[in-house]
């Protein structure tokens, strides 16, 4: 048999869950900060490695290219 609820209890109830909800929103915000900020450190991580990598990589060229062009005597 469904039980009856007070209007009292049926406002702490909700009550009770609209804190929930509120708890939650609120770990779902400061989570999704903290992965935006490590998205963020990743990238700028990439971002260095890629510009590091690419001054080797381009003066490696460079050298190859310079060597092909100067003919030794």
């Amino acid at each position: 048999m469904a039980r009856i609820y007070t209007r009292r209890e049926v406002n702490r109830r909700k009550t009770s869950f609209l804190i929930f909800a509120g708890i939650y929103d609120f770990l779902g915000v400061v989570a999704g900060i903290i992965v935006i900020i490590a998205c963020a450190v990743l990238l700028t991580a990439l971002f260095n490695w890629v510009v590091r990598d690419g001054r080797e990589s381009f003066a490696s060229l460079w050298n190859i290219f310079q060597d092909a062009l100067i003919v030794p005597k």
